[in-house]
């Protein structure tokens, strides 16, 4: 008993066998038309005319032989197109899943602070990260960063960066010590072509003091009882210089304080020509510290600065745009002692 045809191959056959009909219309429509004008204008005796005829089919069997042919090498060619396309998304995805298997679990709470994370690669894969790396029995080292470029390349960096920094933060827990030991690793491998911009904080909640420093990275907003503070002071890129120097900063933080940091996918998705981008986020976090109950905050921070990235055009006069897009979000639990 003969196998049943696939659907796909049924639907093959029928395309060539559509193609085929339609070569051998255009060839004899082609053959009867110059017989016309032969007859026409030649006015060939009887046996010339056979002649004729025999020796334009003879031409029209070729044209559709080579037609054929040309039709197969072009069907095979596009069979082979086909599957280096399917080999080249399935490795895409095999690699979107190891991105997301770098990504740790967020940490609800930890030290009297709470935590929540969005991420949305502009692709299957993409250069935006966090993490959260436990340099001590009550302290917790937190990154976001954003890799420099886009696909594979950035995924590479990104993956090696991921490494780098969990390695030497067992040996160098503080920011800026942390931050310029990555970046002469990464410029070591890169010269500088490649680099990522990165902000690392380190919270403790117990006693109120945060201690970050910035790597070219979009400034991180708190607001509460002490106004609004930004995370900006820091240093280059990381990877970008052969040598770099951080300066890191101590915030304090009091019970109820909201914090955020994002991405430049983000700043770049909401930014207007009349209010700066801190502006907005700051408009964020204060609204929904006066209106969502602390143990939820976080998370409705992410939820809407993220619906805010997603419904905005992006920069002024690019058309198409499309970037990674992260946020991170926390709020200082009471039970913290301000310094």
């Amino acid at each position: 008993m003969a196998e049943p045809v696939p659907a796909g191959e049924r639907q093959r056959r029928l395309l060539t066998l559509v193609a085929a009909s339609c070569v051998a219309i255009i060839v004899y429509g082609g053959v009867r038309g110059i017989e016309g004008f032969v007859l026409r204008y030649l006015q060939p005796q009887r046996g010339e005319m056979r002649s004729v005829s025999n020796l334009l089919l003879a031409a029209a069997f070729g044209v559709a032989i080579y037609m054929w042919l040309d039709l197969r090498t072009t069907r095979a060619s596009l069979s082979s197109v086909e599957r280096s396309r399917l080999v080249v998304e399935t490795q895409l995805a095999l690699a979107a899943e190891v991105q997301r298997g770098l990504l740790p679990p967020v940490p609800i709470s930890f030290n009297h602070v709470r935590w929540a994370s969005r991420l949305e690669p502009a692709g299957k894969i993409g250069g935006d990260f966090y993490d959260f790396i436990p340099t001590g029995p009550d302290t917790l080292l937190v990154l976001v960063g954003d890799v420099s470029g886009k696909g594979i390349p950035a995924a590479l960096l990104q993956a090696s960066a991921h490494s780098l920094f969990r390695t030497l933060a067992r040996s160098a827990p503080q920011p800026s010590d942390l931050l310029a030991l990555v970046s002469r690793e990464i410029y070591a491998e890169n010269a500088g072509a490649l680099y990522l911009t990165c902000l690392a904080v380190s919270i403790d909640g117990t006693s109120g003091r945060l201690l970050y420093a910035n790597a070219g990275h979009p400034a991180g907003v708190v607001v509460g009882k002490s106004g609004r503070r930004l995370l900006n002071q820091g240093g280059p890129p990381v990877g970008m210089f052969a040598e770099a120097q951080y300066q890191s900063e101590v915030v304090r933080v009091d019970a109820g304080d909201l914090g955020v940091i994002v991405t430049d996918g983000i700043t770049e998705a909401i930014e207007q020509a009349d209010v700066p981008t801190v502006d907005r986020l700051d408009a964020v976090l204060s609204t929904i510290s006066s209106s969502v109950s602390p143990s939820g905050a976080p998370e409705q921070v992410c939820e809407t600065i993220m619906a805010l990235a997603d419904h905005s055009a992006g920069p002024l006069g690019v058309l198409d745009w499309q970037d990674d897009k992260t946020v991170l979000a926390f709020m200082v639990e009471s039970g913290s002692e301000s310094t």
